[in-house]
């Protein structure tokens, strides 16, 4: 079976853009080459491959396409063209074939371009300058190896339906890639959801034609699976505090494009599995242990470079004198490695002692994982309320939680927000969004209802005899002699690290045996989520009947955000149970600042003001229907 790889796919692309072969039918005598991308491609080609790596393959210059009329004529230099089939990218490909800056060309899509657009550029290579035209499969942007994102534009001015394409044929390109057709499953409830899947069904089905689909699930006994979720299904995930490596850098830092931004520097860090050992090693590490590595990376650092001293190279004959110098890149390289993750330790450390983050991240755990019961829960809820060096939004954050798992206390919330918006202990204030969402959290996000409670268990003040079903299913997963821990992340009694994502719930059933799911060895939690399958019709072909198949290979798609957390869980389930592979992505890569952002457009999607012009209020009333047919 394959393994599900997006850093090889990275791989098998970079020598298909950049490393010449002997046959190429490009000058051996021009070397360098311009890169031109456009602003689909250019982050693509960010996330995915070095400066240092494009100047081995004599990349010298990168430039954008959209700038194209401002290029200087460099007759010297052959040209890479990488940029994504759009209808404003083909027009400016055409205008630079036409009058091009360049010796000759290469042209690369990076997913299917139509018989059409061909033409038009074979129209528009008068002078003959292009002498390859590819088709790549690479319109989305590579995380880590197992995490990708989707940049679909979010732009009011562009249909529904137009993105809904868009982020359809991004996902299909990323089927391509990794050459897999799946049956595609996604949530009964989510309307947007819905509509996806049925784009991608269509283009399959469509495509089949071309034998684009064809023959790729060769390898595989049960077909692959891509399973479209909606974020809005679970929105506690990213209001949670994560306590591993890179989901804290993201939510107490921020990353953008696998690049860091420090307050205190204008130095951009970089953030890379496949160049970065010590990131690599550590980066779904709790804190705890992040720490104590760290220590020992230094500690390994002053133990090679000692023998570098002055004194100490006295003392060595040439030979070993000259080994020791070639090294001196390394040490510098691995110097520098250390200042950085030093930069970023330092500014998370200081993140949590100023904003008591000890504290709101063990009331968070013990809220969502009903550790205690209403009363404690409660008390100490209003103390952290109260306490002024917890930020507005993290108080924001431990009332949406504390009104999701307590639905039926809604008499506690007047007192809550009193204190809330006290500007002694609060500063600033919350927003009045801030406020309508505390309030009406169930309602805005109805789904979150099944995790909360039953409140048979809240009057019991025996801690021993108070965990509700969502505690009781967190044990289950814990216990090793679970006949299902196979499907389950590792136990922990880490108090910082007992929420599990909902998602880990979502994959016990994808990949569990059918007869697991009709006998109840796996009853269903609050959390479940009922999917459909839809099955193209070349996966019918080779198959037969597929639905209901434990799934071995699970591309996951978050419409509305994935998050660090849940990547870190697929790649914890990738390691207790390697007969099942996944990689997981979304439209964007969520910390809790972000996700309060998209909550709020809902809200106040949900409550703009009446009136205004006709189509202004037609807009208004599908937005609300839609969010109803969701929600």
């Amino acid at each position: 079976m394959t393994t599900l790889s997006l850093n090889k796919v990275n791989k098998t692309y970079f020598d298909k853009l950049f490393v010449a072969k002997n046959n190429t039918q490009l000058s051996a005598a021009i070397r360098a080459k311009v890169l031109l991308v456009d602003q689909h491609t250019m982050p693509i080609i960010s996330m995915s491959y070095t400066q240092s790596q494009l100047l081995q393959q004599d990349v010298v210059l990168i430039e954008m396409i959209e700038n194209f009329r401002n290029l200087s004529p460099m007759k010297h230099l052959n040209c890479v063209i990488y940029v994504k089939p759009t209808r404003e990218s083909m027009s400016k490909v055409c205008e630079e074939l036409s009058n091009p800056h360049y010796n000759h060309y290469q042209v690369f899509f990076n997913n299917s371009v139509s018989k059409n657009d061909i033409e038009k550029l074979a129209e528009a290579d008068e002078q003959e300058v292009v002498n390859q035209v590819i088709e790549l499969y690479q319109d989305y942007s590579v995380a880590n190896d197992n995490l990708y994102t989707l940049s679909i534009s979010e732009s009011s001015s562009i249909p529904r339906h137009t993105q809904t394409i868009q982020e359809a044929t991004s996902l299909v390109s990323l089927l391509l890639s990794l050459k897999k057709c799946p049956i595609v499953r996604y949530e009964t409830s989510s309307l947007e959801s819905k509509r996806l899947a049925s784009e991608i069904l269509y283009y399959i089905n469509s495509n089949s034609n071309n034998n684009l689909f064809d023959d790729l699930n060769k390898t595989s006994d049960v077909p692959p699976t891509l399973l479209i979720l909606d974020r809005k299904s679970d929105p506690i995930t990213p209001l949670v505090l994560p306590w591993t490596y890179q989901s804290m850098i993201h939510e107490l830092i921020g990353i953008n494009r696998n690049m860091v931004d420090l307050k205190d520097s204008s130095e951009q860090l970089t953030l890379s599995e496949t160049q970065d050992k010590f990131f690599r090693e550590t980066m779904y590490m709790n804190y705890g242990d992040l720490t104590d590595r760290f220590q020992k990376y230094v500690d390994e650092y002053k133990k090679q470079t000692k023998q570098t001293s002055i004194e100490n190279l006295k003392t060595q004959d040439l030979s070993e004198f000259k080994r020791i110098l070639t090294r001196f890149p390394e040490f510098k390289k691995l110097s520098n490695n250390i200042l950085k993750h030093l930069n970023i330790i330092s500014e998370i450390d200081k993140q949590i002692s100023e904003q008591n983050l000890w504290a709101v991240g063990e009331l968070q755990q013990t809220i969502a994982c009903g550790l205690e019961n209403h009363q404690n829960i409660k008390t100490k809820l209003m103390d952290l309320i109260s306490d002024h060096t917890v930020s507005t939004q993290n108080k924001v954050k431990l009332l949406m939680l504390y009104v999701a798992k307590f639905p039926n206390h809604q008499s506690d919330l007047g007192g809550m927000l009193a204190k809330l918006n006290d500007p002694v202990t609060t500063s600033p204030p919350p927003t009045v969004t801030q406020t309508l969402l505390i309030k009406q959290f169930s309602r805005y996000f109805g789904s979150i209802k099944r995790m909360s409670s039953q409140e048979s268990t809240d009057n019991n003040s025996n801690i021993g005899q108070i965990f509700n079903k969502n505690r009781i299913k967190i044990q289950q997963l814990f216990n090793p002699n679970n006949q299902n821990s196979h499907h389950s992340v590792p136990k922990t009694d880490n108090i910082f690290m007992q929420y599990i994502p909902k998602l880990n719930d979502v994959l016990t059933h994808v990949t569990s045996p059918p007869s697991q799911n009709r006998q109840g060895q796996q009853p269903q939690s609050q959390d479940h989520i009922d999917l459909t399958s839809v099955v193209p019709d070349v996966v019918s072909k080779q198959y037969g009947e597929v639905t209901g198949q434990a799934a071995q290979e699970v591309i996951i798609y978050f419409k509305g955000g994935a998050t660090y957390e849940e990547a870190r869980l697929v790649h914890e389930l990738s390691q207790v149970n390697n007969r099942v592979k996944y990689i997981i992505g979304g439209d964007g890569i969520l910390n809790s600042s972000q996700w309060l952002e998209k909550m709020s457009d809902i809200v106040n999607g949900y409550n703009e003001p009446a009136g205004g012009s006709a189509a202004a209020g037609a807009a208004q009333q599908d937005r609300r229907s839609q969010l109803r047919e969701i929600l």
